[in-house]
């Protein structure tokens, strides 16, 4: 790299010695972390399939940027908390970047900005679709051989906007303009959930719309594979309505949902107030003080006018500081199964794991950066966000192996990037090869040495 011609910058921070700084450094990076990244898309083969996915129109004699390298490009750069497409001008030139999407430090520079931005706004309904079916293969994929249970969890959440974004409209419950993603995730035998895919939907879009539609693709998918897996589907009482209630016995699966409260259901679960309230009462009198909450689990047949048939409801009613606190699900798993009521309800609060995976995909990884102008695009660049947090994911299922009984087992995106992918490394060419050298005082090299090993594809 060519020496800069600048002089030193001086700084007074030693007085026995002059502190100087300069940019004659070298082939540096700051993202050593893309590295982990790209070998974990090497074993998913997850932008290979993404790119398979888009048709392109360009002319080929005319293309400079292939779209595999596009795709490796913005889900890398997303991945490493580069999420607004400006980033691209100046990490096009990173060597580590390069090498990551597949080139050389020497060869040209990345997309920059403007041809990421005419590659999010170029895709197609079809695209999308067949983008969306690779995430969920990928997710199949991760079920293993002859899982027994899966667990289906559904949640919309918010996406602010600011902009002039299609379908963006104000949504009074969140006092805001916004979109109204709806994400969907899943759990393999009660292990970790992972991300399976995300729709995009105006601020106004209904709890369930488009959930039915998702549900039905991953049903179908998991039913091929699997056709004697036991399927479970999760939400809150924005889900328990007659719609997603049907859709789940169509498909044969099984659901637990949360039910909003009314009078009826007040009334039906009348006993089970007045058993928790004496509990509370008694328990206070005893211990002759602030008395811990007390709770009741109870169930119920209930029948909705706009329901199909009687539904099992269970009720939770818990005392806390002589405030009642009944709260509702639906479910139509079978007390003969084993599902108690309380174990129905302690699998429903389950579902706050998911919640978590929201913030982690909307905070570490900025999936409510949605800046495009048209909806599509906008759709397709969730989706790019999503295809970043399953490489995370994977980094974390790895670590997990490695450092089972360590603080890195459950370790989020956020801390996983900052401890171990925001790494300085320096980058030599030569005619044999390309070594990457990290800090000799870097704090986690056994584990980046684990973690790599863990990555790499089975020898033989």
């Amino acid at each position: 790299m060519k020496k800069s011609s600048d002089a030193p910058l001086r700084l007074p921070l030693l007085s026995r010695q002059a502190v100087t700084v300069d940019f004659d450094g070298g082939d540096l990076s700051s993202d050593a972390g893309l590295l982990p990244l790209a070998l974990a898309d090497q074993q998913l083969q997850l932008t290979q399939r993404l790119a398979a996915a888009i048709q392109d129109p360009r002319e080929p004699a005319k293309v400079q940027h292939s779209l595999l390298t596009l795709c490796r490009e913005r889900i890398y750069l997303i991945a490493q908390g580069y999420a607004d497409g400006n980033d691209a001008q100046a990490m096009r030139h990173d060597p580590l970047l390069k090498v990551a999407v597949g080139k050389t430090p020497r060869e040209g520079a990345l997309a920059g900005q403007a041809t990421l931005s005419r590659f999010e706004n170029r895709v197609t309904r079809q695209d999308v679709a067949r983008i969306g079916q690779v995430l969920l293969t990928v997710f199949v994929a991760r079920c293993g051989v002859a899982p027994r249970q899966i667990v289906l969890d559904f949640d919309p959440f918010e996406d602010p906007c600011h902009g002039q974004q299609q379908g963006v409209l104000f949504n009074a419950h969140y006092r805001s303009h916004c979109y109204l993603p709806l994400y969907l995730c899943g759990s393999i035998d009660g292990g970790r959930q992972y991300v399976i895919g995300a729709l995009l939907r105006h601020g106004h879009a209904a709890p369930v719309q488009g959930a039915r539609y998702l549900l039905k693709q991953v049903v179908r998918a998991l039913r091929a594979q699997y056709p004697q897996v036991e399927i479970i589907v999760r939400g809150d009482s924005a889900f328990g309505v007659p719609k997603m209630l049907n859709s789940c016995r169509q498909l044969q699966v099984k659901f637990c949902f949360g039910k909003a409260q009314n009078a009826r259901l007040h009334a039906l679960s009348e006993q089970f107030q007045v058993r928790a309230a004496l509990g509370w009462t008694v328990r206070r009198r005893r211990e002759g003080g602030p008395a811990k909450p007390y709770r009741v689990y109870g169930e119920f047949l209930y029948r909705a006018q706009s329901w199909r048939q009687e539904e099992r409801l269970i009720n939770k009613t818990e005392v806390t500081q002589g405030t009642l606190n009944p709260r509702f699900v639906v479910t139509n798993l079978k007390r003969e199964a084993g599902w108690t009521p309380k174990k129905v309800y302690q699998f429903y609060c389950g579902r706050g794991d998911p919640e978590n995976r929201i913030k982690e995909f909307k905070e570490d990884l900025e999936g409510d950066r949605l800046s495009c102008r048209t909806f599509l695009a906008n759709q397709f660049r969730l989706l790019l966000h999503t295809a970043a947090y399953v490489l995370h994911q994977s980094l974390q299922e790895a670590l997990s192996m490695v450092a089972p009984a360590t603080e890195w087992a459950g370790a989020q995106v956020g801390t996983i990037r900052v401890k171990l992918l925001k790494v300085a490394a320096r980058v030599l060419e030569r005619c044999r090869g390309i070594r990457v050298q990290l800090p000799t005082s870097y704090a986690w090299q056994r584990l980046w040495r684990q973690l790599l090993s863990a990555l790499q594809p089975a020898a033989g």
